[in-house]
């Protein structure tokens, strides 16, 4: 009696299947050991100077000026926001913890990551203040807020696509543009997401 060809099709597809989770189960011990391996190595690596940190550098001039007559969640994101201009921040987008101990060594780790936490908070409270100066009415002002956000590279994709739907409100069609040619040649994890909403914006 001649085997059914369904069955032949449900063999074949079964023996593919574990051939190809086989191959799944090698890459991913393969990566897990070369994981570890960098993390071992990275014990190792003597502390080095943090001085030529990519350091962020903002100033009150850089910034709307503030009004004490604003709504409290404004100046309370601003004052936040000038708390932190003196202290060191670093933004390591794209850099795993292991890449940093290698690159600065282990004892350095907890500074490192204390940089970044920094900056992090910093781009929240960007997008937040101009968003509230958004809400607010004050258009010029949360713009230059957004700025400074796309400035020091912030990777939050609403933060792009504020300052766009305000760059198109304003008919700014020049900054907008500029905008949409920095989202297209930057890397950030939502970037499609970014492109899709600007180019919604432009149709």
């Amino acid at each position: 009696m001649p085997i059914p060809i369904f069955l032949i099709l449900f063999i074949i597809f079964v023996m593919v299947f574990t051939l190809k989770m086989r191959k799944v189960d090698r890459d991913t011990a393969s990566q897990k050991k070369a994981y570890w391996a960098r993390e071992e190595k990275s014990l190792f690596v003597r502390k080095k100077s943090l001085d030529n940190l990519d350091y962020i550098h903002l100033t009150k001039e850089e910034l709307p000026v503030l009004d004490d007559h604003l709504h409290p969640d404004i100046m309370a994101v601003q004052n936040k926001v000038v708390a932190l201009l003196p202290q060191k921040m670093v933004s390591f987008v794209g850099q795993s913890n292991t890449d940093l101990k290698l690159a600065y060594g282990t004892a350095n780790f907890e500074t490192l990551s204390l940089y970044e936490e920094r900056y992090n908070h910093l781009i929240r409270l960007l997008f937040k203040w101009g968003t509230l100066l958004h809400e607010a009415g004050k258009i010029p002002e949360a713009m230059q807020i957004l700025e400074v956000g796309v400035r020091i590279h912030t990777d939050i994709s609403n933060h792009y696509i504020l300052l766009g739907e305000l760059y198109v409100a304003q008919n700014d069609h020049h900054k907008f543009q500029k905008l949409y040619a920095l989202v297209l040649e930057s890397n950030f994890m939502l970037k499609n997401k970014v492109i899709h909403a600007l180019d919604h914006m432009r149709s």
